[in-house]
């Protein structure tokens, strides 16, 4: 186990020095990744030109939800999604084979081969956003509420995890499926709004499906104290449900892996 944990770090921080091997391009791609961060608000001003709350959200309780959001997909696009894509291209050519070969869990391992660093930049864009956003509420979250976001967050966090996993495991049987990852990317930009804002089926679909609202509209409304705890069960029990189908869905492919450079 602790021989596990050290070649996982090991790998971590080799992922990290290569992604600030080129300070330039660190600091461009930073500052576009701000840029970007900064545009997303633009909808929001747009939405809240004329009204003063949208499905029952004030633009300060959106404006915590977009934070919320933005430290979710800086997280997904920082460490997830480019790990578990760049492994699609290891399954084509043959490559995936030096992952299996290490004594550690492999869906860890190929979880961390890629980092975006810059992407923290957007972590803490969306905290600040957040701390703004409470300011102009002039509320201040309670410890169990503060706690509950947390534990919730972390399990919108492995529900976005899983269903990049899932995607991987069929590129192990359908090589020319990495186009799919994308199209998960594209999902979660529904993350963005509240699970209120969607009509049925819709609210169904991103309640259970594909289920966006565990990631973000949870662990807000939890943090603004507006989460029942039937409700927090629920979202913490669809998370674990689909963490737990990755796993057992990646253990199967795995089996079934042939290796491309054979």
């Amino acid at each position: 186990m602790r021989y596990s944990l050290s070649v996982i770090r090991m790998a971590f921080l080799l992922s990290v020095k290569r992604s600030m091997q080129y300070r330039w391009d660190f600091i461009i791609d930073g500052l576009l990744s701000l840029t970007m961060a900064v545009l997303q608000l633009l909808p929001l001003f747009v939405l809240f030109n004329e009204r003063g709350s949208v499905a029952g959200w004030s633009f300060e309780q959106m404006l915590v939800l977009m934070g919320w959001y933005m430290m979710l997909t800086a997280t997904v696009e920082g460490l997830i999604a480019p790990s578990l894509s760049s492994a699609i291209s290891g399954i084509r050519t043959g490559l995936f084979d030096y992952i299996l070969i290490r004594p550690v869990d492999s869906l860890f391992l190929c979880s961390l081969i890629d980092i975006r660093l810059w992407k923290v930049i957007d972590f803490f864009f969306g905290l600040g956003l957040i701390i703004y956003a409470f300011i102009q509420l002039d509320i201040q979250p309670s410890f169990i509420n503060v706690t509950m976001a947390i534990i919730l967050s972390i399990g919108g966090l492995a529900t976005a995890y899983a269903l990049f996993v899932l995607a991987i495991a069929t590129s192990f049987t359908l090589i020319r499926i990495q186009n799919l990852t994308n199209v998960i990317s594209s999902l979660l930009g529904f993350a963005r709004w509240p699970i209120h804002l969607f009509g049925m089926p819709w609210r169904i679909i991103f309640s259970f499906l594909i289920p966006i609202g565990v990631m973000t509209s949870a662990p807000v409304m939890a943090l603004l104290g507006g989460l029942t705890l039937p409700l927090a069960l629920g979202s913490l029990g669809i998370a674990t449900f689909f963490f737990i189908v990755s796993r057992l869905v990646w253990k199967r492919a795995l089996r079934g892996y042939r290796s491309a450079s054979s």
